[in-house]
């Protein structure tokens, strides 16, 4: 049996989405979406907001947080600089785990000040609190693009990446992270569940990176997310590691809300099951 029921991978204005945790729940709620988690970047911020609109909506909610983590293992084809792990608090985080998030997230304001020297070097200079506007929670590059269009630097946010800020850009800067294996640990000593996020964006073999996943004890994989062709879905649902579904819902025209994610039942964690 399957289900159109679950959307566990959802950003707000917390960290790059575009809208509210509030509206964000509703445009879940209105798709049809009834177990749904905000996983917005490195920060719990908009979970209070999320839950109490939730309970208005009769959805039930489960906090979650969308963690970037070292590069795990390297891919001859893809070069990501960072690997994301989603993880999952179906009974409340502790408040040990909600403040090494706060670390993670205060490690992004240096960053973004290094980036925005590198652009001021280029002769680019934004104000840092150009870009805080675009977020109520932790900083990220699309809130640097977003200003850098304000700015006049670049005419759309693809531009600033492909120009500026993305992976191989004169103006990106690395920052701190922890690897998969310690925030896993760090997730399991809070009680909570972890899913490698969007696994087809890494480049790794599933033959390779399922085994691997066990290894460092993730509980899941998003199989379903969706940027992932369904040839990828089934082909990671056969590898026999349970699953979770995503529909990384940005607020952004081109997946404006959450839901319409079709997912086996029984390849579900059994915490995201209907």
């Amino acid at each position: 049996m399957w289900t159109e029921l679950v959307d566990l991978h959802s950003h707000s204005r917390h960290s790059d989405g575009l809208w509210t945790p509030c509206e964000m729940a509703t445009r879940a709620f209105e798709s049809g979406v009834r177990i749904w988690s905000l996983t917005d970047h490195d920060t719990n911020t908009g979970w209070k907001e999320a839950q109490e609109e939730c309970n208005r909506l009769g959805m039930k909610f489960i906090p979650g947080v969308e963690i970037t983590c070292e590069v795990e293992l390297q891919s001859e084809t893809h070069n990501p600089t960072s690997w994301h792990l989603l993880a999952y608090f179906p009974d409340g985080a502790s408040m040990e785990f909600s403040n090494w998030l706060a670390e993670l997230k205060e490690a992004r304001l240096p960053r973004m000040k290094n980036m925005l020297n590198a652009l001021k070097e280029h002769g680019h200079e934004i104000p840092l609190a150009d870009v805080e506007k675009h977020t109520a929670g932790a900083l990220g590059r699309p809130h640097l693009a977003r200003a850098m269009v304000e700015h006049g630097i670049v005419d759309s946010v693809q531009e600033a990446f492909e120009e500026w800020i993305g992976d191989s850009g004169p103006a990106f800067r690395e920052r701190p992270l922890p690897s998969i294996s310690h925030a896993v640990e760090t997730v399991h000593e809070a009680g909570g569940i972890t899913s490698l996020a969007h696994p087809k964006y890494y480049g790794i073999s599933s033959e390779i990176l399922v085994p691997a996943l066990l290894r460092l004890g993730v509980d899941c994989i998003e199989a379903i997310h969706n940027s992932h062709p369904d040839s990828y879905r089934f082909e990671l649902l056969n590898q026999g590691m349970p699953v979770t579904v995503g529909g990384d819902s940005h607020g952004t025209e081109k997946r404006p809300s959450p839901g319409k994610m079709v997912v086996p039942i029984r390849n579900l964690h059994p915490c995201f099951r209907p």
